[in-house]
């Protein structure tokens, strides 16, 4: 029992509790003789290990959450607070709704973000309050959409990337979606460009406040990255004392992500594949556990040119485009500018975007370009495109004018084959602005279009794709100067 429902008893609204008298002194009294205390001690046990460590999405776990009211109707116990937030549907298309809710959750406390949950003040057919009720999915996106699509997106948008967990559960009968959002280690997180219009802009960071998530008040930023600061010096403060133990003759410092040995006069670079062969407890969690496993790197130190050790992955057109497309963040974007303007085989590739991730400027690309070996005919084409802002546009007539037409009002095409694909390709190479567009539903176009001329078999129009991403990165990731 708790306090809740001892309340709706004693006003008569859980149940039929109304039509119930109340007991006297005497039956008080002979019930509370024959009660025993040790069972009920029992049943209210603290939960073992194993429950305790239960996932957060667990049946468990959320059906706690929840509770039937006297009106039968199923509600988020605590409503919206600064760990849970409610939206009553799903969609890809609101999608900044969900981003920013999740972006707000991971830099406060973590908690949830429930969907086919009604949030407060959400009035029902008879004008009945169902604030924080349990309404249901109104659609079947969410119990369809792969998990893959989510951290895609909060990918693109949000760096870090949000921690997440995904889940639908029945409440009372009616299903929910639920997404679980860690506190994120390295908050805070920031959204890196702009989504829903002026909803989120690039550099925004949201917080989670009780019942809102908003753009973070200074004082909360100032607390947040003063907490940061701290976890870092204790966190570093274990490897500074070895450090000065044992001295810089015997230390090199590892950075596991690029793969390299270092001590500031000279490095090692560790194979990638030995790289990948690590096994850690945790990421960030170095301490010593029971049963934790000791690792021995083993491998042929063999010597390098400098130039071998720019990029720890294989850059291909196709690899470029794809990550362009889907925004995957990559840990030396550099290394693909140098590739667009010397290695690579197609005519048209995107600079702009890697420009962006890398943190340079118009001029910053021109002398990167131009620091790059060589003096090939690609290199000065590629230089030429970075001085212009609209060297992809291009305009076609026939299928893709009409299909650009109703482009420029907001309307995205749904491309169903290869001839239609290339269609829209060629229409994207015409968009002067995104117009009502969204940048992201642009890009997942452009990418269906890229699969649909793929599997048709239709190589050639693969020319029209890349420059489509060409123009689509002139829109959204300008050069600034």
């Amino acid at each position: 029992m708790n306090s809740g429902r001892i309340t709706d008893i004693g006003q008569g609204k859980y149940s039929n509790a109304a039509t119930i008298p109340a007991a006297d002194d005497e039956a008080l009294d002979h019930f509370l003789a024959g009660f025993c205390a040790v069972e009920v001690a029992s049943d209210v046990s603290a939960p073992s290990s194993a429950s305790s460590m239960r996932s957060p999405v667990s049946v468990e776990a959320i059906a706690a959450l929840f509770h039937r009211g006297g009106d039968q109707v199923w509600r988020l116990t605590e409503g919206e607070s600064d760990t849970t937030e409610c939206k009553a549907g799903f969609g890809l298309k609101h999608s900044h709704q969900w981003v920013k809710a999740i972006a707000a959750l991971s830099n406060n406390r973590g908690g949830y973000v429930f969907f086919g949950v009604a949030d407060g003040g959400h009035k029902g057919a008879a004008d009945q309050d169902l604030s924080y009720a349990v309404v249901g999915l109104g659609s079947d996106e969410f119990t369809k959409i792969d998990p893959a699509e989510i951290t895609s997106k909060l990918r693109s948008v949000l760096d870090p990337t949000p921690r997440i967990e995904i889940a639908t559960r029945h409440i009372g009968g009616t299903l929910i979606g639920v997404i679980h959002v860690e506190q994120h280690p390295s908050r805070p997180v920031i959204a890196q460009k702009a989504e829903g219009g002026d909803k989120i802009k690039e550099g925004d960071i949201f917080y989670r406040y009780p019942g809102q998530s908003i753009r973070i008040k200074y004082s909360d930023l100032r607390a947040m990255l003063d907490e940061r600061d701290k976890q870092a010096r204790l966190e570093v403060m274990p490897m500074v004392e070895r450090l000065l133990a044992l001295g810089p003759q015997r230390a090199l410092v590892a950075d596991l992500k690029e793969g390299v040995l270092d001590n500031g006069r000279g490095r090692l670079v560790i194979d990638p594949a030995l790289i990948d062969r690590i096994n850690f407890i945790r990421e960030g969690d170095f301490d010593e556990v029971d049963g934790a496993p000791t690792l021995k790197l083993v491998g042929e130190v063999v010597p390098v040119d400098q130039d071998a050790i720019q990029s720890r992955g294989v850059i291909t057109d196709d690899v470029l485009l794809d990550n362009f497309l889907t925004g995957i963040t990559i840990s030396q974007p550099k290394e693909y500018i140098r590739y667009v303007a010397i290695g690579g085989h197609a005519e048209w590739l995107p600079v702009g975007y890697f420009a962006r991730k890398a943190g340079l400027k118009r001029a910053d690309v021109k002398l990167l370009i131009a620091a790059v070996p060589g003096n090939s005919v690609r290199k000065k084409k590629v230089m030429a495109r970075v001085v212009r802002s609209d060297a992809a546009l291009a305009t076609f007539e026939g299928a893709p004018k009409g299909i650009l037409r109703s482009m420029s009002t907001g309307q995205l095409p749904e491309p169903s084959d290869a001839k239609s694909a290339h269609h829209v390709a060629q229409a994207i190479c015409g968009l002067r602005s995104l117009g009502g567009l969204n940048a992201e539903d642009l890009l997942q176009l452009l990418a269906r279009c890229r699969d649909l001329i793929v599997s048709g078999g239709k190589p050639g129009a693969m020319s029209h794709v890349r420059r489509a991403s060409c123009r689509i990165d002139e829109i959204v990731f300008p050069l600034g100067d």
